[in-house]
Formats: C-alpha cells, structure tokens, sequence
C-alpha cells in the first residue's frame, strides 16, 4: 500500500462526502441537536410529574352520606373533591385521577371498633391516575393510623412499645442518584448506535453509490493500487463516523448544560473515564466502516446498499435493548466477551466510576479481533472483480 496515494483518495472521498448537505445533516446536525432535544423532553416531562406530585388529587367521591373520611380528605388539602355525573366517563377522560367509594355504614364500623371498606377505582394504563393512587392509598392509609392510634390510646396502650423494629434507608451513592441510573440507560444506547452507524451514509456513496456513477472504474486505472485506494475510502468512512460520534458527544454537552440533571446532581465524569468511552466507541466505528464498506461494495447499486444496510441499525437495537436495564456494577463477566453489548458495558461501567483494567483488556483484545476480521472481509470483498464490476 502507498501512504501517499491513500491519501489523496481520502482527501478526495472526504471532499465528496461533505460536500452533499444531507451527510452533514445526517452525521452532525443531527447528533447534536438529539441529545440537547432528549435534555429538554426529560425535563419537561420530571417538570410535568414533579407539578403533578405537588397538586392535589382531583377524585369523584361516593361516600353513600358518611362524612368522617371526607373530611379527612378535605383538612389534608392533598384532595379536590369533583362532583361529576357519570364518574365512569371522568375517570376515562381523565377529568378526575381515581373514583373513591365509601361503603354505607362506614362510620358506624369506625367507631364500633371494626373494620371498614374503601375501594379505590383508577386507570393503571394512566401514569398521572396510577400516581394519583398511590398517593390517595398513602393517605388513606395515614386516616387508617390515626384511627388505630387512637384506638390504641383508649385501650391505655403506647404506641411506641408496639415498635419492634426501626428503619433507616442511606443511600451510599455519592451523587448522581436517580438521575444517574435513567442517564446510564440511555447514553450507552445512543452513542453506541451513533459509533456504529454514523459512517453509513459515507459508506454507501464511496462503494455503490460510485458504482452508480461509473467512477469506480477510472479510479481503478490510476496508479493507485486497490489496497491504497480500499484505504482511503475505509479511513473516509471511519473519519466520517468519528466527526458523527464526535458530534453526539457535543450534543450531550449541550444537554448537560441546558438541563444540569440530565446526567444526575452534582455528577461530572473524569477525563481518564471520557477517554475510555472515546476509544471503545472509536473501536465500535472502525469495526462496522468494514462492515458498511462491504456491503456497499457488494450491492449492485445506492438503492440496493441502503437495503442491505438499513438492518444493521435494527441489527444494533438487540444489544442496546438487552442491556438497557444493565447494572454497570454488576456486569456479567459473560457480557464482556459478547460483541456490541461488552462495548456498551465498558460504557456502562465508565458512567458510574469503575474503571477495570481486566474487563478493558478484555474487551480491548476483542475489539481489535473484530477489526482485523472487518478489515479482511473488506479487503477480500474489494478484490474480487465479480464484485467490484456487478451490475
């Protein structure tokens, strides 16, 4: 291979590539603009829960005339009591967030010492109503202690003697909480897929999309040799996806800075944890401009590469959605030998501050396995004339 013919196809393939506006949009506009938009949705939406948490309950109340509950509910300032018609069709419409029946004969049970029924009627196929509930349960149950206690009280008996166990929860995290734990489900998702995809549409012009146009060939009479000129075109590729990757990254930036939960309170990532994200999600890109190359050289001509290659995305949600709800602290040893899923568990493992040599040599060796294997593919595949020369 001649260095100095690889490059001047890949100057030339990186002029073409970015000359066309829509592989801007799609490897860099886009990234950054995706993680500053989920910044602002997640948001929004804690926004929008958060307000919720604080009003209180609108519910549609049968209380078949018993009035000590009501009043509970009314005191406590938690509950807006609806009068409504048909209950029913309130609670569909979401007017109201739960229905509360009171059975007849209510009080009565209350101060004979017995039990009485409540039934709370609620939508669980609605978040705001199924929140509700849990609410109106809490306070329920809350009017239930107070009756207890001062059932209790009557009887001559303390109520603290009745403790048998007192809790504590501390949490031992030292930051990032919640917040932390939603972010470290979804970035290693995005940015994996990004590594992964972001050269593709480079991918499809420098193989077939150049087989369309007829301009394989001339290059293929050049003094360049075939290795140098697969160089050029593999290193367009992969620079192509790194400026996407890069991008993404820029976006994440953004998002921290528009919205400073979006990572998790008071969390900031180390540069030795950065750098390894960087350099897996690098290796992820090298491995799959292979793979695109290949399949873009194989396929006849733009509209058969872009069939062939749009599975790979849908090839790359397994992984990410399988390891979704993945602990970075407490990976399966199994996981780190797995393609795609043992990049996304180093990512997994950077975010929440552990940084094992063992798992990154590991996944370092596979990597670099995976690349040869990619790179011998395309090369083999560039070779062969029946290819190259399909129509």
């Amino acid at each position: 291979m001649n260095f100095k013919y690889a490059l001047i196809v890949l100057k030339k393939e990186l002029k073409d590539t970015f000359r066309d506006k829509k592989t801007i949009f799609s490897s860099i506009i886009i990234p950054i603009l995706i993680f500053p938009i989920m910044a602002f949705a997640l948001g929004f939406a804690t926004n929008d829960i958060m307000n919720d948490d604080k009003k209180p309950i609108d519910i549609a109340l049968i209380n078949n005339g018993e009035i000590k509950l009501k009043s509970f509910f009314e005191e406590s300032g938690q509950v807006n009591i609806l009068d409504t018609e048909d209950p029913d069709k309130a609670l569909e419409e979401l007017t109201i967030k739960a229905i509360v029946k009171i059975e007849k004969g209510f009080d009565a049970k209350i101060e004979n010492g017995t039990m009485g029924n409540v039934e709370v009627i609620y939508d669980q196929s609605s978040q705001k109503s199924d929140m509700a509930t849990s609410r109106l349960n809490s306070l329920i149950e809350a009017y239930s202690q107070t009756i207890t206690n001062e059932r209790l009280n009557a009887l001559g008996i303390d109520l603290e003697s009745l403790r048998a166990v007192s809790i504590k929860s501390t949490s031992v995290s030292k930051d990032g909480g919640i917040g932390l734990m939603i972010f470290s489900m979804i970035f290693p998702m995005l940015i994996t897929m990004y590594s992964a995809i972001s050269g593709l549409a480079t991918a499809t012009d420098l193989g077939a999309g150049e087989k369309e146009r007829q301009t394989l060939e001339p290059l293929l009479t050049t003094k360049a040799s075939r290795l140098s000129i697969l160089s050029g075109k593999f290193f367009a590729v992969f620079i192509s996806g790194v400026i996407g990757t890069v991008a993404s990254l820029i976006g994440f930036f953004i998002a921290s800075k528009m919205n400073p939960n979006f990572l998790g309170t008071g969390v900031t990532l180390p540069l030795t944890h950065i750098l390894v994200i960087g350099l897996f999600c690098a290796g992820l890109n090298l491995i799959f401009s292979g793979l695109e190359l290949t399949i873009s050289f194989y396929a006849r001509n733009f509209k058969e590469a872009q069939t062939y290659l749009a599975p790979l995305s849908v090839i790359l949600l397994i992984p990410a959605y399988m390891t979704m709800y993945l602990d970075g602290k407490a990976v399966p040893e199994v996981y780190f030998h797995i393609p795609i899923i043992n990049t996304i568990a180093i990512i997994k493992e950077a975010l929440v501050q552990i940084i094992d040599p063992v798992h990154i040599l590991i996944v370092l060796g596979w990597t670099l396995a995976y690349i040869v294997g990619s790179l011998l593919l395309t090369v083999n595949m560039f070779k062969k004339e029946s290819v190259i020369f399909r129509v």
